[in-house]
């Protein structure tokens, strides 16, 4: 991994100067420990195929941010596909209290707002060359598909049978309730509606390279190995993806720590 290290941060250090005169930087996290990290390093410096969320709900994700993470994406990829939470984030509203037309209603304009961003970023990028694209994977063709629905009955038995991976969810779901919906609810008593957020978006990952060419834009994308890429630490993937609830080590995920 050192010579695989020693290429990503040559690639860092060159994408960084390209765009430098734009007046901003891209870190990526390069300290890995955990071997779901190692990987994401090595698929990064690889240049395998990238998978990037889009939050619903999440500050972070504006019009800036995702050019810039779509700009480095796909520096470090020629393969990328993106995924928005809007399917996952209709539990949140549903934790708030709201009617599900008002959830429906909500969740498409979030997510048409950020892909709007998506479309706009890109052609920033491209500069009228129409050389990179993305594609976005569709919850509906996830919900729908047979490998993602085995996934996620999977966590659920889990989350039933296996109380340190229960505590996770339970604390990343609060963290989610705190973050996008405000501390003015009481937070414990909607924590169990609320980790269908969580349990359907891990379950799409663990279930991505084996889902269905219907499902996904880019056939086979993943199949040999995909980067998840985030901005901030995410303990229950990691915990997931590393085999330390079921002893399922899953080799296929990196995972890349990547701030713009």
């Amino acid at each position: 991994m050192e010579a695989g290290l020693l290429k990503l941060e040559w690639g860092v250090q060159s994408f960084n100067a390209l765009i430098a005169q734009e007046g901003w930087q891209a870190f990526v996290e390069t300290n890995a420990t955990s071997p779901i990290f190692k990987r994401g390093l090595e698929f990064l410096a690889n240049r395998e195929d990238l998978l990037l969320a889009i939050c619903l709900n999440n500050g972070y994700y504006n019009r800036e941010s995702i050019y810039r993470m779509l700009r480095f994406s796909l520096a470090f990829s020629k393969r990328v596909q993106v995924f928005f939470t809007d399917g996952p984030a209709k539990h949140n509203y549903r934790a708030k209290g709201m009617d599900e037309y008002e959830i429906v209603r909500e969740c498409r304009l979030q997510r048409n707002r950020l892909r709007n961003h998506c479309v706009r970023a890109l052609e920033r990028i491209n500069m009228g060359k129409e050389a990179y694209a993305v594609t976005f994977v569709e919850w509906g063709s996830i919900y729908a598909d047979s490998q993602y629905q085995g996934s996620y009955n999977y966590l659920k038995t889990l989350y039933t049978d296996n109380s340190a991976f229960q505590i996770d969810i339970d604390s990343a779901t609060r963290k989610v309730l705190e973050n996008r919906i405000g501390q003015t609810m009481d937070i414990e008593s909607k924590i169990s509606i609320a980790i269908e957020y969580v349990l359907e978006e891990l379950a799409f990952i663990l279930s991505y390279s084996k889902l269905n060419s219907s499902s996904k834009p880019i056939a086979n994308h993943g199949a040999n190995g995909f980067n998840y890429i985030y901005y901030e630490p995410w303990f229950v993937f990691e915990n997931l993806v590393n085999g330390l609830y079921d002893n399922r080590v899953h080799p296929e995920i990196g995972f890349a720590l990547v701030k713009v």
